[in-house]
């Protein structure tokens, strides 16, 4: 298992950006890419001789501009496993160590860089391990098609999982809009993340009007704040 603090002991606060049209990353979750692009094959190239980390972050809007504008907080990550192929082209598996606050800089690269500030969210959970066993047996429901499968799944060991991590996990993989996923990764509570994800799930439907204006639902208690 990926340890994110001796990982993070090597973050400089400065690395390259990968922003992404219809992808929101979350911290605590891995995920494989297959990089084509020109620029993003020299990033990758690049920071593999160096301490392995870049930024993902959701673009605002689809932009034919060269630097489309991309959102404020976005996931630090780091690539775990690598293979280049034999056109140049890159598989990478990369994990999400942080959620972070995002501002661009001067780039003296293809691609563009960032000055990045680590944020840390609230992981106190209330009931935690009734939400946990709900947020488990919900997503069972949603991710599989017949019983056989939910027996199978149920019956792997999730008990080394944090609650957080199941959390993320659910918001990386759901058929949420990505617009959706990136208020649920800006949210600053774990709790609160969680509580709206079970939301969805119950429905079976998009949450959209739950997000429309996370800021409506995070509640005034000190703890949230």
């Amino acid at each position: 298992m990926i340890d994110s603090n001796e990982i993070l002991k090597n973050f400089k606060g400065i690395a390259p950006i990968f922003p992404l049209p219809n992808f929101v990353m979350f911290p605590k979750t891995a995920y494989s890419f297959n990089i084509f692009e020109p620029r993003y094959k020299e990033l990758v190239s690049d920071i593999l001789t160096e301490d392995k980390f870049f930024c993902s972050a959701l673009l605002k809007e689809p932009n034919t501009n060269e630097n489309p504008i991309f959102h404020s907080h976005g996931t630090l990550c780091y690539i775990i496993e690598h293979k280049e192929m034999d056109n140049g082209n890159y598989n990478i598996i990369v994990s999400g160590i942080n959620k972070v606050s995002i501002e661009e800089i001067e780039s003296n690269y293809s691609y563009r860089m960032v000055k990045m500030k680590l944020l840390n969210d609230n992981k106190t959970i209330i009931e935690e391990q009734l939400k946990r066993k709900k947020l488990i047996n919900k997503f069972i429901s949603l991710v599989t098609s017949n019983e056989s499968e939910a027996i199978e799944i149920k019956s792997l060991d999730t008990s080394f999982i944090s609650t957080e991590m199941l959390t993320n996990l659910a918001c990386l993989v759901l058929p949420l809009e990505s617009s959706d996923k990136q208020k649920l990764l800006e949210l600053n509570d774990v709790d609160l993340r969680l509580d709206v994800l079970c939301q969805f799930m119950d429905s079976e439907l998009k949450v959209e009007s739950d997000l429309l204006n996370f800021n409506q639902i995070i509640p005034t208690n000190i703890r949230w704040n």
